[in-house]
């Protein structure tokens, strides 16, 4: 779907007859999910590169900005609570602003809703319209980032005080997407400080102070996600030291059982021997003297091993 929005507030869908008349006036088009034919008529409305229609209808491409003469291509990435990343794509030209996405963007609902604050930004300039909408979307990782933060603090708790085999599965999927969300987000403050530095004509000198302040806010996404993967490796080293004190605990119990058990076992091997002449063989009470002799051989032992801090 295409939504076009003029100068005067008005929005259209998908109406393209009269635009090349109101390219003289600045005009922002937001794509979601597009066809290939929709993103065709935007290749022959707006004058676009072949290669940049083919990234506006693939997915997943990967973070950049492209000069053209006559308008500058990027691509970004947002996220939601989920941690679910989605492209961006922007395209700003003299008097046009083409973004494109999958899946509809609160922000940009909410802004096109705002008419006065829509209508503001057209008259500063498409830029401060793109700045506007970057920044919503980049400042949207601290909320996913505070949750993820949540999320890693807890595993931890859980590392700590029942480590189980499910929990190691959770720990190791966020792991992943630590590394994935570091990824786009290194590359992305890399590719945000080249707005507001490598003078592109189509960034005025007033924006490029705006820029900064998004380049400012993906360098503290970063380096806070940049915290997040040592966390979640701490979590990680919290279980694996949790499920060994575990089992060292069940191997002390067991080595404590076998060595209770050895000089027991010793005494009844003796006395099951086929031997007519045995100790207390023939004392009446001989049977109930060993067991007496073996109870308190096994008290002994523990005692022992208590008073050596052993168990």
């Amino acid at each position: 779907m295409i939504e076009i929005r003029y100068l005067d507030g008005t929005i259209k869908k998908a109406e393209f007859s009269n635009l090349k008349k109101l390219l003289r006036f600045p005009v922002w088009v937001d794509c979601t999910n597009i066809t290939k034919e929709e993103s065709e008529n935007l290749r022959k409305e707006f004058g676009l590169h072949s290669l940049t229609t083919e990234d506006l209808y693939n997915s997943n491409t990967r973070i950049k900005i492209e000069e053209f003469s006559e308008y500058l291509f990027s691509v970004f990435y947002n996220i939601n609570e989920q941690h679910e990343l989605m492209e961006m794509d922007f395209i700003i030209g003299k008097n046009f602003l083409i973004t494109n996405h999958k899946k509809p963007i609160e922000t940009f609902e909410t802004l096109k809703k705002d008419e006065e604050k829509l209508s503001l930004l057209f008259k500063k300039g498409l830029d401060f319209l793109f700045h506007r909408l970057l920044d919503k979307e980049i400042d949207e990782y601290f909320t996913a980032i505070e949750k993820l933060e949540d999320n890693i603090e807890q595993l931890e708790e859980a590392a700590i005080n029942r480590a189980r085999p499910e929990l190691l599965s959770r720990i190791l999927k966020l792991k992943r997407m630590v590394v994935h969300i570091k990824r786009v987000t290194t590359t992305q403050r890399d590719k945000t400080g080249l707005l507001a530095k490598s003078n592109y004509k189509q960034i005025s000198k007033r924006a490029e102070p705006y820029f900064r302040d998004i380049y400012d806010h993906a360098i503290r996404v970063s380096d806070i996600i940049d915290n997040n993967r040592e966390s979640i490796g701490n979590a990680f080293d919290v279980y694996m030291s949790t499920m060994s004190n575990n089992m060292n605990e069940v191997m002390k119990v067991l080595s404590i059982i076998a060595t209770i058990a050895l000089p027991l076992t010793v005494i009844s091997g003796i006395y099951g021997t086929n031997f007519t002449i045995l100790p207390g063989a023939s004392f009446p009470y001989g049977f109930w003297s060993m067991i007496l002799v073996m109870i308190l051989m096994g008290l002994g032992m523990m005692w022992f091993f208590k008073k050596r801090n052993w168990f």
